[in-house]
């Protein structure tokens, strides 16, 4: 008796990502790219700003570098020295640079125009500057109108770099007004999307959620109903063809086989139906409860793509791409198994609903069994193991009813053994029972299939032969009587003997308790007659039979 212990597959399967993951995984995806989105318009929001920046820098330093010159120019016309002119020679290479960074920076063709204007007025007044200083340096005047007309120049250098510095506010507005409308923009677009795929995630996870509740509660009523059927199933074959039907109908593709274990022959036979897999009859045939992986181990055993076990199965091993076998365990002791085969793998659901089935099944297999048996023992005799006197009985009238239906013969053989009494006295009471247990021998490898015989009581035993008539009634019982006065012992001086009375429905009688009383009067006929011997019952013998029932009913 192995140890119970609770199912467990050989092998493992690499877990697959599950539905929540992958959520989880485009959830994560779906922030990275709205975090993304914002950083790429910040990105864009800082650029532009730092672009305009630059730009009024450079048209500041523009401005700064000519407001430099016009202070050397004034230093040197006043004091007529070189050295006041330092301001206005830097302010001349301040002006070059930051005019080619301007010039880089500025895209906008307004804006280039505008430089453009910036550019030519400055150049005339560095010309009426550059031709103040050499008239100061020749002859140490200045030109009021030459001032007046620097000034006007200034004048409209100033003007342009104030209309550029207000296109490039302009600009610097548009660009942050672009810049946050396209934020906004972005911002709505990614929140919908992520609303939507939102939605759809969990209108999704909510389909799924409301499937695996239906498919639940479908395998729930299943199991119910499935658990209240096999309440009422009569015997184990009846049984077993229900949980085969159970497991097929609840996993697709499957083919189920139950397999029982006879522990009194130490044999493992298929229970239902497995003529479609030729490799698992044959090795079926005298196969043994150990050459069974689940039966052995007590555990549930898979083999197939995903499952490579160390130790293979005699029996499944070639059966199908893809087994599970799971045993049947009841107080710990496995009466046999439930192999489910298929061509793909099978999920842990699928696996969990042959575990809960072959578990709920175990119990009420095992009582049937018990029943079965403790019927077979109420109902067959310890000695000779035919059928006990009760069961003589009950076939006998459930015989002839059925030969009444069909309108066909049936013959009723009532022998004992001659002097048997004398064997006991004689050879001892064991020796009668051996005796007893080898004539129940014959009588088992004598009849057909179809035939029925037991120990009617004592040394007296019962025959009944359906569809025979009392030429066929003959034969079986002289092959039957030479078979017993065959019979060898031990003891050399043990010779066993039978008598034999035959008789046959509707000739000689029309209903059981007759045909018995008709059978048994032929028995006695053939013990007078000198035993072992064989007899039909005789027309006296019928004509006595009636006159005892027309005494009886008067």
């Amino acid at each position: 008796m192995l140890p119970e212990a609770a199912p467990h597959t050989v092998s493992s399967r690499a877990p697959a990502i599950s539905s929540t993951n992958r959520t989880r995984l485009l959830l994560a995806a779906a922030v990275f790219v709205i975090s993304a989105a914002v950083w790429i318009v910040s990105e864009t929001q800082r650029n532009t700003a730092e672009r305009v920046f630059e730009e009024s820098r450079a048209a500041n330093r523009m401005l700064t570098a000519m407001l430099d010159q016009e202070t050397g120019l004034r230093g040197f016309a006043i004091a007529k020295q070189e050295d006041f002119l330092e301001p206005y020679v830097r302010g001349a290479a301040d002006f070059n640079d930051s005019l080619a960074q301007l010039r880089e920076l500025v895209g906008d063709d307004d804006e280039q125009a505008t430089i453009y204007s910036m550019v030519r007025a400055a150049r005339r007044w560095q010309g009426l500057a550059d031709d103040a200083i050499r008239e100061v340096r020749d002859d140490g005047r200045v030109n009021r109108g030459e001032i007046v007309q620097r000034k006007d120049v200034f004048d409209e250098f100033r003007a342009q770099s104030k209309a550029l510095d207000e296109e490039l506010t302009d600009e610097r507005n548009a660009q942050l007004d672009r810049a946050g409308a396209i934020s906004v923009l972005v911002i709505v677009v990614l929140g919908l999307s992520f609303a939507i795929f939102g939605f759809v995630v969990v209108e999704r996870q909510t389909r799924a959620v409301r499937r695996r509740r239906a498919a639940e509660r479908a395998y729930r009523s299943g199991q119910a109903e499935f658990a209240e059927t096999m309440q009422v199933m009569r015997d184990e074959p009846e049984a077993h063809s229900l949980v085969k039907q159970h497991l097929e109908r609840t996993i697709g593709g499957s083919k189920v086989v139950v397999l029982n274990r006879n522990n009194s022959d130490n044999r493992l036979t298929a229970s239902t139906d497995c003529s479609d897999d030729t490799a698992l009859a044959e090795q079926l045939v005298d196969a043994e409860p150990e050459s069974c992986l689940a039966v052995r181990l007590g555990r549930e055993y898979e083999q197939g793509a995903a499952a490579d076990p160390l130790l293979k199965c005699d029996l499944c091993g070639k059966s199908a791409a893809e087994v599970v076998c799971t045993p049947s365990l009841v107080g710990g002791e496995v009466i046999g198994s439930v192999l489910v085969r298929n061509e793909r793998p099978l999920d842990v659901q699928e696996r969990h609903r042959i575990t809960d089935s072959v578990s709920q099944a175990a119990p009420v297999l095992a009582n049937l069994r018990n029943l079965a048996i403790a019927e077979n023992r109420a109902a067959t005799d310890a000695l000779t193991g035919l059928p006990n006197t009760r069961s003589c009985r009950d076939n006998l009238k459930r015989m002839v009813a059925h030969a009444g239906r069909t309108v066909s013969p049936l013959s009723v053989v009532l022998f004992d053994l001659d002097h048997f009494k004398r064997i006991n006295d004689r050879f001892g009471h064991g020796a009668g029972d051996d005796v007893l247990a080898a004539v129940g021998e014959i009588v088992r490898s004598t009849f057909r299939a179809s035939d029925f015989g037991g120990r009617y009581g004592g040394e007296e035993f019962l025959m009944l032969l359906p569809g025979t008539d009392q030429v066929g009634a003959l034969d079986v019982t002289e092959k039957l009587r030479r078979g017993i006065e065959a019979l060898e012992f031990q003891q050399a001086e043990l010779n066993v003997t039978a008598s034999f009375g035959i008789a046959t429905y509707p000739l000689d009688a029309l209903d059981a308790d007759s045909l018995v009383r008709m059978a048994d009067r032929a028995l006695y006929s053939a013990k007078a007659n000198g035993r072992n011997r064989v007899e039909l019952i005789t027309t006296e013998g019928i004509d006595a039979e009636r006159q005892t029932t027309a005494s009886r009913e008067a």
